[in-house]
């Protein structure tokens, strides 16, 4: 702690490496479920370069994304703010000039700054690019590209003059499958894994229970391979993750940089009707990401925080640890996790998730209990192409499930528990409202209101 403490004294701006400024490396990996992950707890060796990031560093266990889906969750984790103040609220919505960035705060403290992107939602055009200087779009081509996004990081790093700021976005577990099968040659999966693995239907992109025509391979249409791909794609940008650290290793900047990794959010697998996609719906799957924070000689090694945070923490915990100097008011609803890296962790605010799709769907957690509102008038599934003149004819969904005793959120037991649900709907209500006051109605261009019974209506 004294020597964190020492390091974040001289932290008010940007200069050079010996006045005690941190680099900052912050990894963002697209689609990555913690769950596939060694480090927290998966059998097959899909994360050698992770794991060895967390054992030396700090790893929370509950990380939770501000959204299932790129745009709004990746601003989340570049502004402190959630969609109603970030204003993106679901892909392909533009981060405004007014929003500061962890970039242009870098920026203007004196850091070098750069950005490596191989998501077309996260480009120029939609805002991404806010404060950086060196900024580099890496097209996604016929396979992986992460090598390509590794490349242009690590070329940038042997150049660029200290203290900076990278923030590098890889891509390659978002479908389709693009591995090599020698990425996932030796997988051996348990007995059971997939059930009886039966043949899986295709569809169009916007349906669920189907495996989206995007993700669809030529001859396969059994979980258990899509699955395999799946963990091949993550041992293949794991491996680009590692040639990176190692660069830094490499370079001599290894001590004196704060390195971040997390994902924009998960991937579902089959899991409520979800197949190999993401973004209709607020569960576990799509959600729950990795977080790791390291930086050595300032920070625990080996620590595990068990206490639930959000992708909305990650630009505040940044800003305290390199001095950016972004103050309360840019960093509107996220909490810096600097107690939590130092084992004092306890967290008063909500931590939220809200779902981009027409319906709506916003999950709030409290401890290990977790509340899933859908807001009537909203389809009563996400993908639902009628418009009715006055919405549909749905009710408030209220969903409660208790996570440590049921991951799977297989059992809803709301009406197990009224009273837990009364208070929990009465935190999330003026959440709600709030974002309901910046203009958000039932679907785009529509005057349809959200109806959320008569509470809500007064």
């Amino acid at each position: 702690m004294a020597l964190l403490a020492a390091a974040l004294v001289g932290c008010g701006r940007g200069g050079d490496a010996a006045s005690g400024h941190p680099n900052v490396l912050l990894v963002t990996v697209d689609t990555l479920r913690a769950d596939h992950l060694g480090a927290y707890g998966y059998s097959l060796p899909t994360s050698p370069s992770i794991d060895a990031l967390s054992a030396r560093g700090v790893r929370f266990a509950h990380a939770t994304a501000s959204a299932p889906e790129t745009a709004p969750a990746a601003a989340s984790l570049l502004t402190g703010r959630l969609q109603a103040d970030s204003r993106v609220r679901r892909n392909g919505h533009r981060l405004p000039p007014e929003v500061t960035t962890l970039a242009e705060a870098a920026s203007k403290a004196g850091w070098s700054t750069a950005a490596v992107v191989a998501n077309p939602l996260l480009i120029g055009d939609y805002g991404f690019d806010q404060g950086v200087t060196h900024f580099t779009h890496i097209r996604r081509l016929d396979g992986l590209s992460d090598d390509r996004v590794a490349d242009a990081a690590i070329e940038w790093m042997r150049g660029a003059s200290a203290p900076w700021f990278l923030w590098v976005h890889f891509m390659d577990p978002h479908n389709p499958p693009a591995a090599d099968p020698e990425w996932s040659a030796g997988f051996t999966y348990p007995d059971g894994a997939f059930g009886d693995d039966p043949p899986l239907p295709r569809g169009s992109p916007v349906e669920l229970r189907v495996i989206p025509s995007g993700q669809w391979q030529d001859g396969a249409d059994r979980l258990s391979q899509y699955v395999r791909w799946y963990d091949g794609d993550v041992r293949f940008t794991d491996a680009q993750i590692g040639r990176v650290l190692d660069a830094l290793r490499a370079g001599g900047q290894e001590a004196r940089t704060l390195v971040v990794l997390t994902a924009d959010h998960g991937e579902s697998l089959t899991e409520h009707g979800e197949l190999l996609q993401h973004g209709w719906f607020v569960y576990e799957p799509t959600l729950r990401i990795p977080l790791v924070v390291s930086w050595p000689g300032q920070l625990p090694s080996g620590r595990v925080v068990t206490t639930r945070v959000s992708g909305v923490d990650v630009a505040p915990t940044i800003n305290e640890l390199a001095g950016f100097g972004l103050g309360p008011d840019d960093l509107l609803d996220g909490t810096s996790l600097v107690p939590c890296l130092l084992g004092d962790c306890a967290r008063a605010e909500p931590v939220l998730a809200l779902g981009g799709r027409d319906n709506h769907p916003l999950a709030l957690y409290d401890g290990e209990w977790k509340l899933v509102q859908t807001p009537g008038k909203t389809p009563p599934t996400p993908t639902e192409r009628t418009l009715p003149i006055d919405g549909f004819p749905t009710a408030e969904r209220l969903e409660l499930y208790r996570l440590d005793e049921d991951p799977g959120e297989l059992r809803d037991v709301a009406g197990a528990h009224p009273d837990r649900v009364a208070a929990m709907r009465a935190r999330l209500m003026p959440i709600r409202q709030r974002l309901r006051a910046f203009g958000w109605g039932w679907y785009p261009g529509s005057s349809i209101p959200l109806d959320d019974g008569a509470e809500a209506a007064r």
